[in-house]
C-alpha cells in the first residue's frame, strides 16, 4: 500500500525540523520563518530563513525548498534571488534607465528586497521586491489608482513602475517583481513609541484620515467580502475575489457566512498552535462546543455593518514617517493584503496605536491612551458613529472572539500558570466572556 499524501502541517513540522537541524546553516540563537508559495499534488514549496531571534530586522538570505508529499523527501535549499543582470532588464524595462548598483534591502515578511541606483539621475533610487503571495500587477494598479484620485498628504504612496509583462510571468514562476521608488524616511513601528504625546496626537490624526480615505475608495456593487483585486490595465477597474489573506474562500455576499468562515478558520489555528497546552485544556472542548453550536446565533444586525475596501495590513511596521519630522507620514507601503471587508476588522489594528508594543499582541495603554484614540476617531466623526451602533458592536464581539480565539505562545517556557494567565489575560477574558453569554 502506497503512503497517504503528506498534509500542509506535516509539511511544516518537517521543514522546521530541516531547519533547526542544520538543513539551512547554524540555527542556534535563531528562528525560523518560512512560508507556503505553492501547492501541487506531489509537492509543498516553501520560502524559509533563518533569523536572530533577538537581532535587528536586517534582510537575510531565503531559500526555496520543496518537499516530496509521496516521499517526504526535502530537496537541497536553493537561494532565492534576483541576480543583477535580471535587475537590470527589469529597471530598464519599467523605467527605461540603466542599473548602477543593487543591494538587499530591507524584507517584508512575503517579499525579498533590493535597493537601486541608476546611471542616468544619481538622485533617483528604487526599491524591488520579488512578491509570491499578492498578486503584483493588481497592486500596482490599485497604489496607481491612489495616486490619482486620492490626496497624496492624506493617503501617500510611492510611484509604481510596471514591469511590461509581469502577470503572465507571475503566473509561470510563482512569484512576481514589484519596482516602487524609494521613499526615504524611517518605519514608524519604533519611531512611534518614543515620540512625545503631543507629537503622537499629531501622527494618529494623519494616520485616521489615511484609513478613512482607503475606506472612501468606491466598490463594486453590491459589497461583498473577500480579497480587492484591481485588474491590470484597468485602474480604477475592482472585483472582488475569494478571501486570500486567511484562505477563507468566498467572497462572500453574507456577513454572518464570512463571520462563521473566520471562526471555523480561527478554531483550527487554535488547534494547531503549540506552546499553550494549558491554555488548550482550559478552553480547547468548550470552544469546540461553541463552534459546533451557536455559529447560527450571529444576530441579522450585522449585515448592516459597512464593508470598505481596505489595506489589511496598514500598521506602524508599513508607515514610513519622515527623518527629520515624524509626524509627516512620507509612503504607506506593502499593498499585499487589500480586502473588501467590514470596517471594524481593523479594530486591533488601529487600537495597537493606543498601546505599548507586547509580546501577547495587547500591551498596556499608553499614558493618556484615551486622548490618542479620542483623536483618531474624532478625526474621523462619520466612522465614530458608525463605532456606535448595533451593528459594529455585534460584529465586533463575534470578530474579537475569533481574533483572540488563539493566544501567542509565551516566550518564556518557564512561566508558572500564574504568569501565563496574566500573559494571556485578553484572550482569557474575551473567550470566557462568549463562552459565558451563550
Amino acid at each position: 500500500m502506497s503512503n497517504p499524501l503528506m498534509t500542509q502541517d506535516a509539511a511544516a513540522s518537517t521543514l522546521v525540523a530541516y531547519a533547526f537541524g542544520g538543513g539551512m546553516g547554524a540555527s542556534e540563537g535563531k528562528g525560523v520563518m518560512y512560508s507556503l508559495i505553492s501547492e501541487t499534488p506531489s509537492v509543498f514549496a516553501w520560502w524559509a530563513a533563518l533569523q536572530d531571534s533577538d537581532g535587528p530586522p536586517i534582510p537575510v538570505d531565503r531559500y526555496l525548498i520543496e518537499i516530496d508529499r509521496r516521499s517526504r523527501q526535502v530537496s537541497p535549499p536553493k537561494k532565492v534571488q534576483i541576480p543583477e543582470t535580471e535587475l537590470a532588464e527589469a529597471i530598464l524595462a519599467a523605467t527605461g534607465q540603466r542599473l548602477a548598483s543593487s543591494a538587499r534591502f530591507t524584507d517584508g515578511l512575503l517579499s525579498i528586497s533590493y535597493k537601486v541606483t541608476v546611471q542616468d539621475d544619481p538622485d533617483v533610487a528604487y526599491v524591488v521586491q520579488l512578491r509570491h503571495f499578492g498578486q503584483v500587477t493588481s497592486m500596482d494598479s490599485l497604489i496607481s489608482w491612489i495616486s490619482m484620485n486620492i490626496d497624496p498628504r492624506i493617503l501617500p504612496v510611492p510611484p509604481v513602475y510596471p514591469i511590461p509583462g509581469e502577470g503572465q510571468r507571475q503566473k509561470a514562476f510563482g512569484n512576481g517583481r514589484q519596482i516602487t521608488r524609494f521613499i526615504p524616511g524611517e518605519m514608524a513601528f519604533p519611531i512611534y513609541p518614543t515620540l512625545p504625546h503631543d507629537q503622537r496626537l499629531i501622527l494618529v490624526r494623519k494616520i485616521a484620515l489615511a484609513f478613512q480615505a482607503c475606506w472612501q475608495i468606491p466598490m463594486p456593487e453590491p459589497h461583498v467580502i473577500g480579497e480587492l483585486i484591481a485588474d491590470e490595465g484597468e485602474v480604477g477597474g475592482f472585483r472582488i475575489g475569494p478571501e486570500r489573506h486567511h484562505d477563507l474562500g468566498g467572497p462572500f455576499s453574507s456577513v454572518r457566512e464570512y463571520l462563521r468562515a473566520y471562526l471555523r478558520y480561527s478554531f483550527v489555528t487554535l488547534e494547531k498552535q503549540n506552546g499553550i497546552d494549558e491554555y488548550k485544556e482550559w478552553f480547547q472542548t468548550r470552544i469546540k462546543g461553541f463552534i459546533d453550536q451557536h455559529l447560527d446565533d450571529i444576530p441579522l444586525v450585522v449585515e448592516d455593518i459597512p464593508i470598505v475596501a481596505m489595506h489589511t495590513d496598514m500598521g506602524l511596521h508599513n508607515i514610513i514617517i519622515s527623518s527629520e519630522t515624524p509626524t509627516e507620514i512620507r509612503a504607506i507601503i506593502d499593498w499585499e493584503f487589500v480586502a473588501s471587508a467590514p470596517y471594524a476588522s481593523l479594530h486591533s489594528m488601529i487600537e495597537h496605536l493606543f498601546r505599548e508594543q507586547a509580546p501577547n499582541q495587547f500591551g498596556p495603554e499608553f499614558d493618556r491612551a484615551v486622548e490618542l484614540r479620542d483623536a483618531f476617531w474624532d478625526s474621523i466623526p462619520d466612522w465614530k458613529r458608525c463605532n456606535q451602533s448595533t451593528a459594529t458592536k455585534e460584529y465586533l464581539e463575534w470578530f474579537r472572539f475569533g481574533e483572540f480565539m488563539k493566544p501567542e505562545a509565551p516566550m518564556d517556557d518557564s512561566m508558572s500558570e500564574e504568569e501565563k494567565r496574566t500573559f494571556w489575560a485578553e484572550n482569557i477574558r474575551v473567550v470566557e466572556g462568549m463562552l459565558n453569554k451563550y
